[in-house]
């Protein structure tokens, strides 16, 4: 099982894939480029070529873009920067 969390900003949007010992497994910078649903949706895409959505126990997202986000990966856990940092 893998825990994932996105990070959307106006920047870049970034993607971190953790295993169950909370060993990083994949990571993600793209540039977001003033289009973070696509940046969102082709992040997400690129994760799937290597890992299945099954096996995905939960996701987490945070930035500017984390409400958008959610609701592009159906995530679990929608946290502000200072809160996510915390």
């Amino acid at each position: 099982m893998y825990y994932l969390g996105i990070d959307v900003g106006s920047v870049s949007t970034d993607f971190v894939l953790m295993d169950e010992k909370r060993e990083i497994v994949s990571q993600l910078y793209m540039k977001t480029g003033g289009n973070p649903i696509k940046a969102v949706k082709e992040g997400l895409c690129q994760l799937g070529r290597e890992y299945e959505s099954k096996d995905i126990a939960g996701a987490g997202t945070t930035g500017s873009g984390r409400t958008l986000a959610a609701a592009i990966a159906g995530a679990d856990a929608v946290k502000n920067e200072i809160t996510a940092h915390g």
